[in-house]
């Protein structure tokens, strides 16, 4: 068949198909699958091994037994091999401010959306991951697949990829083709789309602060003890207020000394960009009011895509619970995520960050790395970046190109490991991802499910 004859007899189906879709879908969201306890992982990476094999590819686990990353393939003989990455855990929940339970993937009318499934992973990365194989299952039912196709879907994205590193390592050998493509709902509410061609490393960090040599109880006392004795809340404040300034530069010395500037290629990306980027659509997508800078445009954008940032993510410390009860904690803990583009690298970032505690008199101070890695960068002029966008515009959409995002995922293992481009995208709009009510749009699937066909095809050639 012709290329535009089996998208089209693809998309059909899709359409036929798509009430029995939407339920495997949710069937899929319906299972549990939190990688910081545990629960239901091994369960999930059953159903996503399930996936590859009822499309006529073979599967194995690798990896931590625990938290298994399904490694599938399809040979179908073709000349393009294509890597697909994935994962299938999802965040912890807080169900008492669910409107509806987060694992019972209802379907609700949202405000200015129409019907929704609302559910833990909705939209980061379930929703997609099953849509995903619901594309392939309508290929194959209609047609061959287009390219050869490897499986990389991880269980443990939400708590740092820990194990995913070492099994491309232990695979790199096996892992060749055309690229890597992460396929996911990139649409915003507006029907705006977006292809990023770069993303931030990450440093998650545990600080803790406890009473003791440099003063505080050790142990829990009466408040009023406070009079005599040094608080180990205060403290670890204090050493939190040494990391930024005012504007929430970061202040720790050298830290900028790698920080590299955009290029000429992202430059112009930028400039282009600035014509199409709605500052105002844009902070109403973020839930904010007003940026925290005052710049525009190309300077804004450059702020934000590539200077590095300390964000604190959650204070800990003494009682917090109704009522009163006068108390001086005998320790205190924070924990904060550092985000950094090219050229700093994770090690760096983490010896910077330890000397600045040493140097201030912070050295009591006890620092954990929970997980980290490193940034990812991919040529605009890639034969993958273009076919995607080709398939966006085949459906209507000019997507704006973003040369770097603000977010953290493990692609570096792609280009950095492998040195393979690595793209992520497609259409189909959800959001409040890690919040209460996450959810993503029904007819987003159906939109989603036909993009991914059209671009396999479209990268066939």
């Amino acid at each position: 068949m012709e290329k535009a004859e089996s998208i089209k007899k693809v998309h059909d189906h899709i359409d036929q198909n798509f009430s029995e879709h939407l339920d495997r879908c949710r069937e899929f969201l319906r299972q549990k699958s939190i990688s910081a306890t545990g629960e239901g992982i091994k369960e999930t990476a059953q159903m996503v091994k399930g996936f590859v094999e009822e499309i006529g590819g073979h599967a194995q686990y690798c990896g931590d037994d625990h938290f298994p990353t399904v490694y599938g393939r399809i040979d179908t003989g073709c000349p393009k091999t294509l890597i697909i990455y994935g994962m299938y855990d999802v965040q912890p929940v807080d169900e008492h401010k669910w409107s509806s339970p987060p694992f019972a993937a209802e379907i609700k009318n949202v405000s200015n959306l129409g019907p929704c499934v609302i559910a833990r992973g909705a939209v980061n990365s379930k929703g997609a991951l099953a849509g995903l194989f619901n594309a392939l299952r309508s290929i194959v039912k209609v047609d061959r697949l287009p390219l050869n196709i490897i499986f990389t879907i991880e269980g443990e994205e939400e708590i740092g990829s820990p194990h995913f590193e070492r099994f491309i390592l232990e695979h790199r050998d096996e892992l060749k083709g055309v690229g890597a493509v992460d396929f996911d709902f990139y649409e915003e509410s507006n029907k705006e789309v977006t292809l990023h061609l770069g993303l931030k490393g990450i440093v998650y960090l545990d600080l803790t602060c406890r009473g003791g040599r440099k003063g505080g109880p050790t142990e829990s006392l009466h408040s009023s003890v406070s009079a005599w004795i040094s608080s180990p809340v205060w403290r670890l404040i204090h050493a939190l207020r040494t990391l930024v300034d005012n504007t929430e530069r970061i202040t720790i010395e050298g830290f900028y000394d790698n920080v590299a500037l955009p290029s000429k290629v992202d430059t112009d990306l930028l400039e282009r960009l600035k014509d199409t980027f709605d500052e105002n659509a844009f902070l109403k997508e973020m839930k904010a009011l007003c940026f925290k800078y005052r710049l525009k445009g190309v300077e804004l954008l450059k702020k934000g895509l590539y200077e590095p940032i300390i964000n604190i993510d959650g204070i800990h410390a003494g009682y917090y619970g109704k009522g009163t009860k006068t108390v001086l904690p005998r320790s205190a803990s924070a924990k904060i995520d550092i985000r950094f583009g090219p050229n700093m690298e994770p090690q760096e970032v983490i010896e910077k960050f330890g000397k600045h505690l040493m140097k201030h008199g912070y050295d009591d101070i006890e620092v954990t790395v929970r997980d980290n890695y490193t940034w990812s960068k991919t040529d605009a002029n890639e034969e993958i970046v273009q076919k995607f966008i080709e398939a966006y515009q085949t459906h209507g959409r000019n997507p704006e190109i973003w040369p770097m995002a603000t977010w953290a995922a493990p692609y570096f293992v792609f280009s950095r490991i492998l040195r393979l481009p690595v793209v992520s995208g497609g259409l189909g709009h959800g959001g409040r991802q890690h919040n209460p009510d996450e959810y993503m749009t029904v007819e987003g699937l159906r939109d989603f499910e036909k993009f991914v066909a059209t671009f396999l095809y479209h990268l066939s050639g």
